[in-house]
């Protein structure tokens, strides 16, 4: 028993600066730059795109076999253009920024850093665009 009140010290001590240096080491993580949050937008919004094929295809299927496809075919003009307003994104964004800047972090310019700004908002109203039209998609599928 003696040895291990003489040993709580140090085992209490290892134990705060195990702590400490864990603390540290989160505290050094270094908040996304805004290019990285945007690219992140652009990857969450892209990951959607396959669902965008996925439902066109099936409200055409759809479309065929009715006598109503008015109503599919709103929502299929809606998907397509969410998908071409994707790819119009991309397309600016692409002639607005070099790939060291988008993927290496290279630094931005007081234009493009301004511009960047812009692009964030896009790709928010973008992301609106997209969810809705496959939300209009998908309810009309239930149906």
């Amino acid at each position: 028993m003696a040895f291990i009140n003489n040993r709580l010290p140090a085992l209490f001590t290892l134990l705060l600066l195990l702590n400490i240096s864990t603390s540290c080491g989160q505290e050094s993580e270094t908040k996304p730059t805004k290019m990285e949050e945007v690219m992140a937008s652009h990857d969450e919004v892209m990951d959607e795109m396959p669902k965008l094929s996925k439902l066109i295809n099936k409200l055409q299927t759809r479309a065929n076999a009715s006598y109503k496809k008015d109503k599919y075919e709103k929502a299929i003009k809606d998907l397509k253009l969410a998908n071409q307003s994707m790819m119009s994104w991309m397309s600016g964004f692409g002639k607005r920024f070099e790939v060291d800047e988008m993927m290496k972090g290279k630094k931005l310019t007081e234009q493009k850093q301004k511009w960047l700004l812009e692009e964030e908002k896009k790709i928010a109203v973008l992301r609106e665009e997209i969810e809705l039209s496959i939300d209009q998609a998908e309810k009309i599928l239930a149906n």
